[in-house]
């Protein structure tokens, strides 16, 4: 476990990572305001079949721009790419109070903002993915990339009740500017990231997904994520339901889910991954996958909100080193000259994951709750099957993954073959 922390505090020291690390939790911090403000806003100019279209106008785009910002990260500076990507998105935040404020904001308007924004924010996405090597060693890669879940963690956590605290004290023009800020942070930390040298071009230029189909370990892990997040995103929809029909007790039930939800998973980002790291490469990813299914599986057997806080606290905790341990092994797994087309088409098929998990959890917890938390819990097992498709997979999750000179040998070792 030291070794792990030292990992932490190594990257931390690393001037390009600390930048980029800091400003993305600034950034996702402001998004999460956005998420609250634009919801707000658009119930208070229509309704929530609106506020449907708004979150389509959000989430369709990067289908699209994932592929290309991969294929631009491969070709142009990455800091130059971020910083004009978080700048533009800034502005077009900026643009909504100004036009709430003098009255002509309809929805028509966010929609596009929304839309624009998306396109934008899938450079940003792509590169938490395809920075980190180039930024970090081989053997920081599991630290960096725990770092990078906590600050989606922290953003999680603080940034909605912030933002209600916002919009219900100065109004929601307030929360969309402070967004329109943590963009301009992140935009400036951007261009003071370093000249990275960019990797060489292939010599035949392919369309991404036909790329990504070339590496079936960036496949397998691509459907394990996808997978994960589509349980995520019902699990997510287990909270309030469970805490409805259940623990009888509404919103504040809900709320203490949510918050033991949050707090397990932060403590799980950085306290778990030292635990997980200690098995043997082959089966980490399984058994991070796999092993929060008991504790979910227990909430059929109380309907006391404080034990069923501590089962969900449990299930978080083991379920938060999964992204950290995963995208290490995707970097690992793909050359770094394709790195960004590949993880730029990755991250156009996980999108969908969430919300389509999201659908499937509303018609599931229809029926008894009991029987879908069973059904939900069986589920992750089931996945947990997947990494152990191919052992390729497993070779890109070195035993030793915190040991520079292992990773070392092990990275020329796959250049050589």
């Amino acid at each position: 476990m030291r070794r792990t922390f030292h990992g932490y505090l190594r990257v931390l020291r690393n001037a390009g990572f600390r930048w980029f690390w800091l400003g993305l939790t600034v950034s996702r911090c402001g998004s999460a305001f956005t998420v609250v403000a634009l919801s707000w806003l658009v119930l208070d100019l229509a309704g929530p079949r609106e506020l449907g279209l708004v979150l389509l106008c959000s989430g369709v785009p990067i289908l699209v721009s994932g592929p290309v910002a991969g294929r631009l990260l491969d070709r142009f500076p990455a800091r130059l790419l971020l910083g004009w990507d978080n700048a533009l998105r800034g502005v077009l935040i900026a643009v909504l109070p100004v036009l709430d404020h003098v009255g002509q904001l309809r929805v028509v308007h966010i929609c596009v903002v929304a839309a624009l924004s998306a396109a934008l924010a899938a450079v940003s996405e792509v590169a938490a993915g395809v920075l980190v090597p180039r930024l970090v060693p081989d053997e920081d890669l599991e630290p960096a990339n725990s770092l990078l879940s906590v600050n989606w963690e922290l953003a999680a956590i603080t940034g909605p009740p912030m933002a209600g605290l916002l919009v219900g004290t100065t109004g929601i023009g307030a929360a969309l500017l402070v967004d329109a800020a943590s963009f301009a942070v992140m935009s400036r930390l951007s261009f003071h990231l370093p000249d990275l040298p960019l990797p060489s071009r292939p010599e035949r230029s392919r369309p991404a997904f036909a790329v990504l189909a070339r590496y079936p370990a960036a496949i397998v892990l691509t459907l394990c994520v996808t997978g994960f997040l589509f349980l995520s995103g019902a699990t997510d929809l287990l909270y309030p339901v469970y805490a409805l029909n259940v623990l009888r007790d509404g919103a504040f039930a809900f709320g203490v889910l949510l918050g033991a939800a949050g707090a397990g998973g932060l403590c799980g980002v950085l306290f778990g991954l030292p635990l997980f790291l200690r098995l043997p490469g082959r089966v980490r990813l399984p058994v991070v996958i796999a092993a929060g299914a008991p504790a979910l599986a227990g909430l059929v057997l109380t309907d006391v909100p404080a034990v069923a806080a501590v089962l969900v606290a449990v299930a978080s905790f083991v379920w938060g080193p999964f992204y950290a341990i995963e995208r290490s092994a995707f970097q690992r797994g793909v050359p770094d000259e394709v790195l960004g087309q590949v993880t730029g088409a990755r991250t156009a098929v996980c999108s969908l994951g969430f919300p389509l998990g999201s659908a499937a959890g509303g018609m599931l917890f229809a029926g008894p709750t009991s029987v879908a938390v069973i059904a939900l819990a069986l589920a992750y097992p089931v996945l947990a099957l997947v990494p152990l498709v191919r052992s390729s997979v497993a070779t890109a999750v070195p035993d030793e993954a915190l040991s520079g000179e292992a990773a070392a040998d092990f990275a020329h070792d796959e250049r050589s073959t």
